[in-house]
């Protein structure tokens, strides 16, 4: 089979994965992303499409016509959210459209975009938010798949003409799986053994607390940083803020820490590719887990906390080496034994047998 994965970017560098199951299972695949992301993670086709992305103005003009993909994330809700735009967005997206047709119609011509059997849609998000790219597929016998990963979802909604015609919904994210019965989970697929070793040493004068958020308060970074401060006051620890930076830099990084603390928010967020990272790398790795999570992942190697817990769990973890020793020793094991990326494709693979696209 032909599988095309398209996404606005590849921020985690997890996408990429899939695109390597498929072809380690024996099929044709890509991924395609209409921007490269900050972190530099390998591309396969970019497109380098404007109008789209992180820029400052971007996001301010965001702001000012009050875009309909900047819901305030709340994970505790289960609330259904369909992206639901303003007039003004509307007609600026009819003119990103008017300028993205011509590059999207050259790279089809010249990658053979809709020539493959299955897409899938990283986010829900074709080329153009009306869905006509997918729908004509559709009418062509292709097989859409939307893949929630991150905030898309929690923030901007589910882009209703995608959502109507999608026939495989898949999801990473805890909260997502519980609040849509329609989505299928599936483990975020990781490469443990593309982590550089942990360089920190036991015996080091300070422990090393690190953080890497990518949107502060989706993570709950102010607490984080306030007990760590708190904590620096009568303990040897070193806060260790980890932010805009490439991903090996990011690494570079890590691999000098004891702790990472990943999200410490209520809900169902619970961890993702950062916590995989620590993991991987062998460093104990603290997160929030809701009763709820816990029970799906009984055998997790997390330091459990929360807001009203945080500094006294980072303490007990800062005080106790053995426990982080003993926290450290059992994240690469678990990594590879839920996440691993060609255990994903093969269940990914058991899915579309399922759904009757593949004998």
């Amino acid at each position: 089979m032909k599988i095309l994965h398209l996404a606005p970017q590849d921020y985690t560098g997890t996408i990429r994965l899939f695109v390597r199951g498929h072809r380690e299972l024996g099929h044709e695949s890509r991924l395609v992303t209409f921007y490269r992301a900050p972190n530099r993670y390998e591309e396969d086709v970019c497109l380098h499409l404007p109008f789209v992305g992180p820029q400052k103005w971007l996001l301010i003009l965001k702001k000012l016509i009050g875009a309909g993909s900047l819901r305030v994330p709340y994970t505790g809700t289960r609330e259904r959210i369909f992206w639901s735009p303003g007039p003004l967005e509307r007609v600026l997206l009819g003119i990103r459209d008017l300028a993205w047709k011509p590059m999207v119609n050259k790279a089809a011509r010249e990658y053979g975009l809709w020539d493959y059997d299955i897409y899938h849609l990283e986010g829900g998000m074709s080329f153009y938010r009306d869905g006509r790219d997918m729908l004509e597929l559709k009418r062509a016998g292709k097989k859409i798949v939307s893949y929630y990963h991150g905030l898309g979802l929690r923030m901007r909604g589910a882009i209703r003409p995608i959502w109507e015609m999608t026939d495989l919904n898949l999801t990473c994210e805890f909260d997502l799986y519980l609040r849509y019965p329609e989505l299928d989970y599936l483990f975020l697929p990781f490469d443990a053994s593309s982590m550089p070793p942990r360089v920190s040493d036991d015996d080091d004068v300070k422990v090393r607390i690190c953080h890497a958020p990518r949107i502060r308060s989706v993570k709950g970074t102010e607490l984080i940083l306030e007990a760590v401060e708190s904590l620096s006051r009568d303990l040897p620890v070193e806060m260790v803020l980890i932010e805009n930076k490439t991903n090996a830099e990011a690494l570079r990084l890590k691999a000098t820490c004891h702790i990472t603390v990943d999200q410490v928010v209520d809900g169902n967020m619970g961890y993702g590719v950062n916590s995989l990272e620590s993991l991987s790398m062998g460093i104990a790795t603290v997160t929030n887990l809701s009763p709820e999570y816990r029970n799906f992942i009984p055998d997790h190697p997390f330091h459990l906390t929360s807001p009203e817990t945080l500094k006294r769990d980072l303490r007990e973890l800062v005080v106790d080496r053995q426990l982080r020793k003993s926290l450290a020793a059992a994240g690469s094991p678990w990594v590879r034994r839920r996440h691993h990326w060609l255990s994903v494709a093969r269940e990914m693979h058991s899915i579309y047998r399922r759904m009757g696209w593949e004998k």
